[in-house]
């Protein structure tokens, strides 16, 4: 007799980790993944569970057999070659890192490919509800549209993948109209929208032709909100509390199996997702999928039963409850930065090793820009001339295109910096450059955009936006992008001492770093509020960071920034400067540190609010301790852009906007007008 074909089918990846606890136990070796959590959330609701994937050669088939005994049917296709595998590091606070051990290529040989689907399963009566678990967006589409052909009437839940990002967002939106609910996290969802306000994306993705019949945006601690067609208003279902919390790995995973059950079971999606809010609340109460294995079903309908609070009404609105200039998305931003570095390491690796192999010849390198891009080279320079033993200048685009690329040698490198690939004086810089027959390699957001099109060679970044407002993530991602070209190019000259190493010490150094500024950046900002103005003072890469906090200042509370070289300050600003005058002293441990103490002894004598940044003892706000001065800019940002944030909360600012529109299409008009001169 055939076995009964599964009701829920689960499609997704079957990973090997490498678990290094808070104690420094080790679990070696673990099998985890995806598709494990949503097969093991939805067996708690669904008698007949099957799972889909490819098995590397490594992954141990005894700690699959837990998988058979609780009900969960086999569809694994074995392949030659290793799984997916990771580091996941758990730190006391209860934190974790994944850190990649697989070739980014590999992604796509372990993903599910639609031959991989037993045909039996597929054309079972009933029809099965299929879930597609986080997987490459090609894997995906390959899946949807050859179930779509074979067995149309299964319906099909689809959960999303941290690389489906902003650029590829047409694609995700047309997958998902194929589908009969679609799961996005919340910071997918405002990855791909590039605002955070999951009322307003619903009422977005509502609105489009193509949309599913139902979407179930999960929301971490706060469960989740579901949107049914014909329904004008959307329904959050609460999270369920956990009798503790271990491990919030997987959680979002049996979210998504529990609720592909309850679809399964003939429930509505209100009702579904209360089932995966359980399989959730059940997934985080310990460590590894296969935990949830050994519970018994009678423990998640015994949790369904607890009280809770019932689903509520959200009413939806294109606006949404703010706009996507809420000075909140700030913040959102600021705190996403580590992510953003670890990621960006990992990706960037292999194009700037690539990149650094044609530059042999250079002996110079100068960044041009505006704004945080001109920052970001300035605060780059001593790394590249310490680190990759060559010359480095940051110059303003507008001097630069003007007045200092005529003279230029051939063994010069220039470097025009623009996230948007629109701002019109590094679009003159670059075309100037290429008039005159230099080498350049732009640094960018956009391949597409005027500065990609007007240089042969990019290097193209990818930086989330969770709304507009002041930058803090582009310059985080535009310096540790020239941070890692100066490893590269030092590691094949060797010349100083090699970067990579303390690159990947920057992910953590910023998460410390946030969590030791955040408090104390939020006080200092309640004591300025008041001030008229504020100056930022500092020498060598910090002087920089002078610059990038004053210009935060404009763009965030809409204060008085001003900015001077640390010695400077001492020959100039000291005669405006007194009594209570803020002054924030960007000094971390480097070659000015001495100096910057002699000039707090000055600020102290005259009774002025000196505010230090820093990573000495008793600095107001607190740096991470250990990096080499090449890199501080990274961290020594973080605090003043927190700073910037909480100023503009104490101010009352609520969003980051212009007067009116007119004022708005002016100023950008101005910016980004690409004119061209004849230089000196």
């Amino acid at each position: 007799m055939n076995p009964t074909p599964p009701r829920v089918i689960v499609v997704g990846n079957v990973t090997l980790e490498d678990v290094i606890h808070p104690d420094g136990t080790t679990n070696l070796g673990a099998v985890g993944g995806n598709s494990l959590y949503a097969a093991l959330g939805a067996r708690l609701w669904a008698e007949h569970v099957g799972v889909v994937t490819r098995l590397g050669e490594d992954v141990v088939q005894p700690s699959l057999r837990e998988l058979a005994q609780a009900g969960v049917a086999d569809g694994t296709t074995s392949i030659p070659g290793p799984a997916a595998r990771y580091w996941v590091l758990y730190e006391t606070d209860g934190t974790r890192r994944y850190v990649s051990r697989t070739p980014p290529e590999r992604y796509l040989e372990v993903a599910p490919r639609p031959e991989d689907l037993p045909q039996q399963w597929l054309t079972a009566e009933p029809a099965p509800v299929l879930h597609l678990a986080a997987m490459p967006l090609a894997a995906a589409e390959a899946i949807v549209g050859a179930v779509r052909v074979a067995a149309p009437a299964i319906r099909i839940t689809l959960d999303t993948h941290e690389d489906w990002r902003h650029d590829t967002r047409a694609r995700v939106f047309a997958l998902a109209g194929q589908v009969d609910c679609f799961a996005p996290s919340r910071e997918e969802l405002a990855e791909l929208l590039g605002y955070d306000d999951p009322p307003r994306a619903i009422a977005e993705l509502s609105a489009r032709v193509d949309a599913p019949p139902a979407l179930a945006v999960k929301l971490g601690g706060d469960g989740s909100l579901i949107w049914q067609r014909d329904q004008p208003d959307a329904v959050q279902v609460a999270a369920l509390a956990a009798d503790s919390v271990v491990d919030v790995t997987g959680a979002g995973d049996a979210f998504c199996g529990g609720l592909a059950a309850g679809l399964a079971a003939g429930l509505d999606v209100v009702e579904a997702a209360r089932r995966g809010a359980v399989s959730a609340s059940l997934a985080i109460e310990g460590f590894g999928s296969l935990r949830l294995a050994r519970l018994d079903p009678q423990e998640a309908a015994a949790r369904l039963a607890r009280p809770s609070d019932p689903p509520a009404r959200v009413t939806l609105s294109p606006a949404g409850s703010d706009d996507r200039r809420a000075i909140r998305a700030m913040l959102g931003e600021i705190d996403g930065i580590p992510s953003l570095l670890e990621r960006q390491l990992h990706e960037l690796d292999a194009p700037i090793g690539a990149l650094a192999g044609t530059l042999d010849g250079i002996d110079e390198v100068v960044f041009v820009g505006c704004g945080d891009s001109y920052f970001a080279g300035q605060a780059a320079t001593l790394a590249f001339e310490r680190c990759a033993g060559v010359r480095a200048t940051a110059l303003h685009a507008m001097e630069f295109a003007r007045y200092r690329v005529r003279y230029l040698t051939d063994r010069t490198l220039v470097v025009p910096i623009s996230y948007s690939g629109r701002v019109g004086r590094t679009v003159e810089a670059a075309v100037q450059v290429k008039r005159f027959g230099q080498t350049m390699i732009a640094l960018t957001g956009s391949a597409d955009g005027l500065l990609g099109q007007s240089c042969d060679r990019s290097l193209v970044l990818s930086v989330p936006s969770l709304g507009f407002s002041p930058g803090t993530n582009t310059f985080a991602g535009m310096l540790l992008a020239l941070l890692q070209l100066a490893a590269a190019m030092g590691e094949r000259r060797g010349s100083g001492p090699a970067l990579r190493e303390a690159l990947h010490q920057l992910p953590d150094a910023a998460r410390e770093t946030l969590a030791m500024a955040a408090e104390p950046a939020r006080r200092a900002a309640g004591r300025l509020a008041g001030a008229e103005w504020l100056c930022f003072i500092g020498a060598g890469p910090s002087e920089a960071i002078a610059r990038f906090g004053a210009a935060k200042l404009f763009e965030g509370p809409q204060m008085l920034g001003t900015w001077a070289n640390l010695e400077e300050w001492a020959h100039e600003e000291y005669f405006v400067s007194g009594a209570g005058t803020p002054v924030v002293v960007i000094a971390p441990s480097g070659a000015s540190r001495d100096r910057a103490e002699e000039i707090l002894s000055e600020l102290e004598f005259i009774g002025a609010d000196a505010v230090v940044v820093s990573d000495i003892a008793g600095a107001e706000l607190p740096l991470a301790p250990g990096l080499p001065e090449p890199l501080s800019p990274v961290v020594t940002a973080l605090p003043l852009a927190l700073l910037a944030f909480f100023l503009a909360d104490a101010r009352g600012k609520r969003s980051y906007n212009f007067p009116d529109d007119e004022t708005e299409r002016e100023h950008y008009d101005t910016i980004h007008r690409a004119t061209v001169g004849e230089p000196a």
